[in-house]
């Protein structure tokens, strides 16, 4: 029973054998707790060590004779505190590890406007009903061109709203219809970059030479630039 409490306080069997020995024996020697505890001798200057290091022995030099003491079983106590400081320490990484396994992630990358549409179609999957889109600047529709307007009157039918921050040059420009919701961002901060977030999906597609698509599945990561999106939202509305 003894040894098991020990254990549980983060010893090994041998660490606990060699503690309740020199309990016993107070002041002793090397060759006294190998006897005592039932180790053997090269093990003991190791295991000696260890027990140092959670402050549960010390040492003396007598006529050149090392002896060694046992400290206060109390230090145990000490020990688990410590072990339970640095357990609460690392617990929000352990959370975090333990959530991002846990969820499902996916990450699909499309190229050419052909292939764009699976991402443009993933999508009208979603069973939330508003796209939320970051940094609209018209590049999409001007590579997808007829694709673009067989997806959008797919997603008026199926009910779909759009939140749309687009760039302040599209101010005054035929961009969506009455199931649109448009702000507008300064000009200087525009990008190649659109991002649109809709359920557990973040899109960004980038629209240079050719129209591209990276579509990340993952619930938190979603939840995230929903918010980035609400903050940016708000923002242009004190503008």
């Amino acid at each position: 029973m003894k040894e098991s409490a020990l254990m549980a306080a983060g010893l090994t069997l041998n660490e606990a054998k060699v503690y309740l020995a020199m309990l016993k024996l107070g002041s002793c020697s090397v060759n006294e707790i190998t006897k005592k505890a039932g180790v053997h001798r090269v093990n003991a200057y190791d295991i000696l060590d260890r027990l140092g290091e959670k402050g549960l022995v010390s040492s003396i030099m007598v006529k050149g004779k090392r002896y060694y003491d046992p400290v206060d079983p109390n230090q145990l106590i000490k020990i688990l505190q410590r072990r339970e400081a640095e357990v609460k320490e690392a617990l929000p990484e352990l959370m975090l590890d333990f959530t991002l396994k846990k969820e499902k992630q996916d990450v699909y990358y499309f190229k050419g406007p052909d292939s764009v549409m699976n991402a443009y179609r993933m999508m009208l999957e979603q069973q939330d009903k508003t796209v939320y889109a970051m940094g609209g600047s018209g590049m999409n529709r001007k590579f997808l061109k007829h694709r673009h307007k067989i997806w959008d009157a797919e997603r008026r039918k199926k009910g779909s709203k759009v939140k749309a921050l687009y760039y302040e040059r599209m101010r005054g420009k035929k961009v969506g219809d009455d199931s649109w919701e448009m702000k507008f961002l300064p000009d200087e901060f525009q990008n190649p970059a659109m991002i649109d977030i809709i359920g557990n999906l973040v899109i960004i597609l980038l629209a240079t030479d050719e129209i591209m698509a990276i579509v990340i599945e993952n619930k938190m990561l979603a939840d995230s630039y929903r918010q980035n999106f609400k903050m940016l939202w708000e923002y242009v509305a004190k503008k």
